[in-house]
Order: C-alpha cells, then sequence, then structure tokens
C-alpha cells in the first residue's frame, strides 16, 4: 500500500503526488509544484498496488 494526495486548486484543477515516508507538508508542495495559497481542498488516498492493473 502507499499514500498518495490529492491537492485540488484554487483554478479548479488537481494536482496528484505519491507520499513517501518522512516527507512534510513542504516538501509535498515543492514535489507538486505548488504553494499554500494555491489550495483549494486536499485529500489523502490510500492505495492498494494490488487493486492496479
Amino acid at each position: 500500500m502507499y499514500q498518495m494526495r490529492i491537492f485540488t486548486l484554487r483554478d479548479g484543477t488537481k494536482r496528484k503526488i505519491k507520499i513517501e515516508e518522512g516527507m512534510t507538508l513542504q516538501d509535498e508542495l515543492k514535489k507538486a509544484g505548488i504553494t499554500e495559497s494555491d489550495i483549494f481542498q486536499m485529500q489523502l488516498v490510500i492505495q492498494d498496488e494490488k487493486m492496479q492493473s
């Protein structure tokens, strides 16, 4: 299983990143190429790798 964060931005677009162990929110934002003020909503998704085809 792995964790993924989905950022919905103020302009309506979405950015998804895979979260690596030990990442801070600031690391996640840098990886996604966004700032805190760009974010409208954040969602954490836990994905089972077996479910992917």
